[in-house]
């Protein structure tokens, strides 16, 4: 029989959950530098100050709506399975703040997450007021499936569907918004005029370093989905840290042979980013209740899959510049449907309640319920964005000016000259009037 513990011992452990679940946010929150540093090293030298800014804009614009409104509709009191309707433009008594504000910030980490996949898929042609404006309302599409998926009695919890780590929520949903905003945006000058060969890489230093950042700071993405480290759940915490690193390692090994095969043994950057990447993205959602070899499967097949649909994406000459549908998007897929197919039966937390993936137990419930969630998702993201996206188009318009694309936007918005631009900017000037962005200097 579990021994009763006192007023005091329960303290201690509130405590103790709302120490880890702080310190899982401020690690996630280091992927914003991450995804900063990943963006600007893969975008043109004359955007890689632009991309960097956009990523805090991010945090200031999306931050914000999620504290006015992103939080209620996902976490708010009371509430049903589809939406909150209280605590908009949170606040809290001194009684339940530590945990409440412990747990703003944590899912305010998921948020803006979610709308920084989506930055990298406009990079280098939207414009900038644009970009924040679409920061603010992206939260309103992230809000409602985490309603769904990350609260409890919420609609595709009800559905059996499981998404410990976000793999659906947070990569999928930003993955498919990623998605129309390309097309929407269409493809930037020149990608596709010498057939599918790829615009090259601004700073290879830049994206690897960030890719070092991403996986550091997806330790507390996916541990710090425990939620806490009382009674069990540090176990789970311990299981999901082993299962990420153990799927990028598998992603890592698919990723180096695939060069070796195809390219003849030259070693691209691209692959080996995007190889990782989307193994921590389809090891987040069950990685407290995968085993070690499961996680190292998955890695190599989602890097395998994403690579797949990363040629077949540009063949169909959609420009997204970091590969945010395939690498977010299709590895979030994969995600979901590995919980499906090979997730554990957990005894203490039940966060499969009760039910185990296909390839363990013989039974298909849980792998139809997370197909369709999925389903769920993407017709949610797909139709919502595009619905913003279009508002946005007709009212302030969403691309750049062809000069301005030309120009970069380090130059347009920032009135910055180095050497990614300079070359571009005088000769550009030849031929138009660059007085207008001189002004700003």
């Amino acid at each position: 029989m579990a021994k009763k513990l006192s007023d005091e011992e329960l303290e201690v452990n509130r405590e103790n959950d709302i120490c880890w679940i702080l310190t899982s946010s401020f690690l996630t929150f280091t992927m914003q530098g991450g995804y900063a540093l990943l963006e600007s090293g893969v975008v043109s030298r004359k955007n890689e100050v632009n991309i960097l800014f956009k990523n805090a804009i991010n945090i200031v614009c999306g931050g914000l709506s999620f504290w006015i409104f992103g939080f209620a509709l996902s976490f708010g009191s009371p509430s049903n399975q589809y939406f909150g309707y209280g605590d908009f433009l949170i606040d809290a008594p001194e009684s339940i703040m530590g945990l409440k504000y412990a747990e703003l910030m944590f899912h305010l980490a998921y948020s803006t997450t979610c709308t920084s996949i989506v930055s990298s898929s406009i990079s280098e042609r939207c414009k900038f007021t644009s970009f924040c404006v679409f920061c603010f309302l992206n939260t309103f599409v992230y809000s409602l499936p985490a309603r769904w998926m990350l609260r409890k009695g919420g609609l595709l919890q009800n559905l059996g569907a499981v998404d410990i780590g976000a793999s659906g929520t947070v990569h999928l949903v930003g993955g498919c918004t990623s998605l129309m905003a390309a097309i929407f945006l269409g493809p930037r000058i020149g990608r596709f005029e010498h057939g599918l060969k790829r615009i090259p890489m601004g700073n290879g230093t830049n994206a690897l370093l960030g890719l070092f950042m991403l996986w550091w700071g997806w330790l507390g993405f996916s541990a710090g989905s425990s939620f806490g480290i009382y009674g069990e759940k540090w176990k789970y915490s311990s299981r999901a840290s082993v299962t990420t690193i153990m799927a990028t390692m598998g992603a890592g090994i698919l990723g180096l042979t695939a060069c070796w095969i195809f390219r003849k043994g030259i070693q691209d950057v691209r692959v080996l980013l995007d190889s990782i990447l989307a193994s921590l993205v389809a090891i987040s959602g069950g990685a407290p209740v995968f085993h070690p070899l499961s996680s190292v499967i998955i890695g190599m097949t989602a890097a395998a899959v994403v690579l797949i649909s990363i040629a077949i994406i540009d063949w169909f000459h959609i420009d997204d510049p970091l590969n945010s549908f395939a690498v977010h998007g299709i590895g979030g897929i994969c995600g979901m449907i590995a919980i499906g197919l090979v997730a554990e039966k957990d005894e203490n937390l039940e966060y499969t309640r009760g039910l185990e993936g296909f390839l363990i137990s013989g039974r298909y419930d849980l792998l139809i319920s997370q197909l369709i969630a999925c389903v769920i998702l993407m017709f949610w993201s797909i139709c919502i964005s595009s619905l913003l996206l279009f508002l946005i188009k007709i009212t302030i318009g969403l691309r750049v000016t062809a000069e301005e694309e030309l120009l970069g936007a380090d130059f347009t918005d920032h009135a910055l000259v180095h050497n990614g631009n300079e070359e571009i900017i005088h000769l550009i000037s030849r031929k138009i009037n660059v007085s207008k962005w001189l002004q700003k200097m």
